[in-house]
């Protein structure tokens, strides 16, 4: 039984090692959330936004260009918002330094959405969803973990609700961290 164990631990360890990234291994594959405010311009209205994103970059290392799922859930004023977009953009270095690196890049969505007041017995408006907007990323931890701020990203909605409008447009402020693998 012992020695069963014992062998157990070593293809596990070997499994795990031959499995775990090291600091030179590619990382191609991202997550994240972001939260902020998500200003009415026309229409939708002001609320809170939480943001998520599994994506991927092309070149496998955190810059370059990348595509990505990016669900947001936006309330308040007893509405709701749900969008479910791809993003596309590329993010680049302005500064590499051994444990840090600072970036920029543009950024945008394409997507579809749904909206509905709180409380109401009826379906959710569909919209269909485009953003764009400027990231301003810091990597630290070995480009493992990013913070990040969208401090330009405009959001358009088109639909055909009779009850809030056929556009709407808001100003979203966001920051967030990701996290790559």
């Amino acid at each position: 039984m012992q020695r069963l164990i014992a062998t157990s631990a070593v293809i596990a360890a070997v499994i795990a090692a031959a499995l775990a990234p090291s600091a030179a291994s590619a990382q191609g594959a991202y997550v994240g959330v972001g939260v902020g405010p998500a200003v009415r311009i026309d229409d939708w209205p002001t609320q809170i936004r939480v943001e998520q994103e599994i994506g991927f970059f092309v070149n496998r290392s955190p810059r370059g260009f990348y595509i990505a799922f990016a669900p947001s859930q936006s309330w308040g004023d007893d509405f709701w918002i749900l969008v479910f977009p791809v993003r596309l953009g590329g993010i680049f270095d302005l500064f590499r330094g051994r444990d840090v690196a600072f970036q920029i890049g543009g950024t945008g969505t394409l997507g579809f959405g749904l909206s509905n007041a709180f409380n109401v017995r009826r379906d959710p408006d569909p919209w269909f969803h485009l953003s764009f907007g400027l990231i301003l990323r810091v990597l630290f931890a070995n480009e493992r973990v990013g913070v990040y701020l969208r401090p330009v990203d405009f959001e358009f909605a088109i639909g055909d609700s009779p009850w809030y409008g056929r556009e709407a447009i808001r100003y979203v402020l966001a920051g967030g961290f990701q996290f790559f693998f």
